[in-house]
């Protein structure tokens, strides 16, 4: 559900621009350019409020996180999250990205992603729009590029349609290795210990909602 536009986020995010991605075509994003470092980087598309990501930075000091989010307003209500739970002076490894994911290749830098996480993606359930499911072949090569060698895409939907045509969009695609499969997460005690979930996660699985989960590998030389 998309958040009514609030105010306050455009005065709140330029006053904390320091936490927002400002890219360009001679600055792409790697750890060193945004970071300062040479961390890993562990990018979330559609990380809504914030709860999943926040958690992960909080756990993970020496990993680095971006938070993508298109919708403006929801990145000022996440960041403001963020500063709130981390303190300013521990946001060293959270940073929000404001566009679309259509643009990741010109923003990132080839090799560049160790991780990726895609939870609870607009489904686009017209059979018109397959091409914008974020799960799609088209943007399965775009990940490719973007992420190392050997690294991990995760997939979190409630949604049991989406979870179908993901895994067979992951069959056309020889370069990605299924490592994890599940259409019910909350009934695998193994997937549970390091989960963490988002906000729409929780809700689904408050409803009696099954929760579907996939990782698959990078298996680009």
């Amino acid at each position: 559900m998309r958040l009514r536009n609030k105010q306050w986020t455009h005065d709140f995010l330029k006053k904390h621009a320091q936490y927002l991605i400002d890219w360009n075509e001679n600055k792409k994003i790697n750890a060193q350019n945004f970071f300062g470092n040479n961390n890993p980087i562990y990018l979330e598309i559609g990380a809504g409020k914030g709860q999943f990501i926040i958690a992960n930075a909080i756990q993970n000091p020496h990993i680095n996180y971006i938070a993508m989010e298109k919708e403006t307003t929801v990145v000022g209500v996440a960041l403001k999250r963020a500063i709130q739970t981390l303190g300013e002076e521990k946001m060293t490894n959270l940073k929000f990205l404001n566009k679309f994911a259509e643009n990741l290749l010109l923003m990132f830098e080839q090799n560049s992603v160790d991780h990726l996480f895609l939870n609870f993606s607009d489904p686009w359930p017209k059979a018109k729009h397959f091409k914008k499911r974020l799960t799609y072949t088209g943007f399965l090569d775009i990940y490719a590029q973007i992420l190392k060698p050997n690294g991990i895409l995760q997939f979190k939907t409630d949604n049991d349609g989406l979870f179908a045509f993901s895994l067979e969009q992951i069959t056309q695609r020889p370069n990605w290795k299924l490592i994890v499969q599940t259409d019910d997460l909350y009934d695998d005690e193994q997937l549970l210990v390091n989960n963490i979930p988002t906000e729409y996660e929780t809700k689904f699985h408050q409803m009696n909602k099954n929760i579907n989960m996939l990782s698959i590998q990078n298996l680009k030389k």
